[in-house]
């Protein structure tokens, strides 16, 4: 149980470093390898991070029998071909967001791995950060009654999103792929199955660069998420409850929570965390240890139905 798993990366991606450093500090796993579409680049990445092996090719890293998990940052069209040949390869999948850009994608993903006794996941860290784990006792303390409304906000009008193939339709970008994950897997988390979502859009050249949507959970509480990369929000997680109101800033790495009454601060929680990646992998490579297919927090069902309701909310819109 305390041998690591040796983690393999597809990607050379902005996001890796993060990756690898809560990795390390998670103690459950180690990186051995790192590849990329030219060598050049996977051998300067190994470098800066300290990595053993680097290869030219995801397919050479996934021929590379000492590697027992992989973890795909590849652009979001690539994510569903790559788990797929990473599974047939033997091995563990931690996928990051958006999982799929298909439902259908999702349960064939899920199945694979169930018939090879392989576990896989969206890497969704925020239901494991220590300030979510207090903020949910509050909150079933019931301590300021239950939850009616939840105002979830992302903007960003630079930086990697708003260019490249993010802007582009055949490679799975817009902002609503771009952010769903954190929206549907919270505020599930905090207050039940969605039952309805309805959403509007608007678009630049190709894909959405704005979004807006509202959901209805089972236990009747209202969510929405606004999404911009034309102007700035104050970003962040507001919920409202019965006696109080919950603010989060920066919801999808937070490490401060703030509750108030009216504009009385009642309570404030703070996690600092460097790599916030840390939590969420002690739990995959522990489900790893334990031979399960999935995570119990961070299922692929869930993953499969919220692409399912991404792919509805785009029929609407293109209608």
């Amino acid at each position: 149980m305390n041998e690591k798993i040796r983690f393999g990366i597809l990607s050379a991606a902005s996001i890796v470093p993060r990756f690898v450093r809560g990795l390390e500090q998670s103690g459950a796993g180690t990186v051995t390898a790192i590849a990329s579409r030219t060598v050049e680049k996977a051998r300067q990445a190994a470098a800066e991070l300290g990595i053993e092996r680097f290869y030219g090719s995801y397919e050479e890293l996934l021929a590379d029998s000492e590697i027992e998990a992989v973890y795909i940052p590849l652009i979001n069209s690539l994510h569903y071909p790559y788990a797929r040949k990473a599974l047939l390869a033997g091995k563990h999948v931690v996928m990051e967001k958006p999982f799929v850009l298909h439902s259908e994608e999702a349960e064939e993903l899920a199945a694979l791995a169930a018939r090879k006794n392989l576990f896989i996941t969206e890497a969704v860290k925020t239901p494991f950060l220590p300030v979510y784990a207090e903020l949910k006792r509050i909150l079933d303390e019931k301590k300021y009654g239950n939850i009616q409304f939840m105002e979830f906000k992302q903007s960003y009008t630079s930086g990697p999103y708003v260019t490249g193939w993010n802007k582009k339709k055949e490679t799975g970008g817009g902002v609503l792929y771009g952010n769903e994950a954190y929206f549907f897997h919270m505020a599930e988390f905090l207050a039940g199955k969605f039952v309805s979502v309805t959403g509007s859009a608007t678009f630049g050249q190709e894909v959405e660069d704005q979004c807006s949507l509202c959901g209805v959970t089972e236990n009747n509480v209202l969510a929405t998420l606004a999404v911009s990369t034309k102007t700035l929000f104050r970003n962040g997680l507001v919920i409202y409850l019965d006696d109080a109101r919950i603010e989060i800033p920066d919801y999808w790495k937070a490490s401060e929570v703030s509750v108030y009454q009216g504009n009385e601060l009642k309570e404030h929680l703070s996690f600092p965390c460097q790599y916030e990646f840390r939590y969420e992998l002690a739990h995959y490579c522990q489900c790893i240890h334990e031979g399960k297919t999935g995570s119990p927090v961070t299922p692929v069902s869930n993953s499969a139905r919220y692409i399912e309701w991404c792919e509805k909310l785009y029929r609407s819109w293109e209608k």
